[in-house]
């Protein structure tokens, strides 16, 4: 496991200087975050992140609850994902630094105005986690391997060569959560592919929903975390959009292995929180 590589990490803090980030690494990542540097690979291991993806809304989203809509985000190898093939029997989930860049991202292959916007985080990172797994977010940092000239080419259908093809099978080897990599569609912006067991360590901030090719443009914003320290509201991932972007909610979705899962390790970590101030000698 990668993080066994780390027997002398670099330690590098995110500061602020006169409101300016300078933290030359990730723009969404929250200020004075620990972020562990290996040795010799560009690979990272840290927390506190936001990140964002856009998709088309279609009228079958409609009753689909934030859970199923969020599931749906990770995908097989399949036409609907260009860039998986590149990693082999990986399932992939295609994330943004900001909400600008997963816009751009999204408007340079669709039309549509009609859009769904995820906002998440790694939910290690919250004081109150919704999931077992506590391990912070590893992350390959694909700049250093010239991954967006890599995708360029396969855009334009023109073979890897033998570097580019061992870098990714590097990539893959290396086991990351995530591979950040600078996008193609806006200056400055970068983004995340997610693996499978990256995307797992995700928690759904807010999913918003834009009818903008509709009469009035229509919007609305499901919250399922709230406050700086991202406060989960787990009964949130049961609600839906109904027409025209009115919000529903599945009171099924209480009967869910998700909900269930959820709401033990919140619950968990809420005692954990009461017991450490009561302990407090104030």
């Amino acid at each position: 496991m990668i993080i066994s590589f780390f027997s002398q990490p670099l330690l590098i803090i995110c500061v602020r200087k006169r409101g300016v980030r300078m933290s030359y690494l990730f723009s969404n990542q929250e200020d004075f975050s620990t972020i562990y540097k290996h040795k010799e690979y560009p690979v990272y291991v840290t927390n506190a992140f936001d990140f964002y993806r856009c998709i088309g809304f279609t009228e079958s989203f409609y009753g689909k609850t934030v859970s199923e809509l969020h599931s749906g985000n990770l995908r097989a190898t399949s036409s609907f994902n260009r860039y998986s093939t590149l990693f082999p029997g990986e399932k992939v989930s295609y994330w943004a630094d900001s909400v600008k860049t997963a816009r751009a991202e999204y408007k340079y292959h669709n039309k549509n105005n009609n859009i769904i916007t995820f906002w998440a985080y790694d939910d290690a990172s919250s004081t109150f986690p919704t999931i077992s797994n506590r391990e912070p977010l590893i992350i390959v940092d694909g700049r250093n391997y010239n991954f967006s000239n890599i995708l360029k080419k396969f855009e334009n259908h023109i073979g890897l060569d033998g570097t580019e093809r061992k870098a990714l099978e590097e990539i893959q080897e290396l086991g990351p959560d995530c591979l950040a990599y600078e996008s193609l569609r806006r200056e400055n912006g970068l983004n995340f592919l997610f693996f499978e067991k990256g995307f797992r360590k995700l928690a759904i901030r807010e999913m918003r929903l834009r009818l903008g090719d509709y009469r009035g443009k229509n919007t609305n914003i499901i919250t399922c975390a709230g406050s700086c320290d991202y406060t989960p509201y787990i009964e949130s991932y049961g609600e839906y959009f109904m027409p025209l972007a009115r919000i529903g909610c599945n009171s099924n979705n209480k009967l869910t292995e998700e909900y269930r899962m959820r709401k033990k390790y919140f619950d968990e970590s809420l005692r954990r929180v009461r017991e450490f101030y009561e302990k407090q000698d104030y």
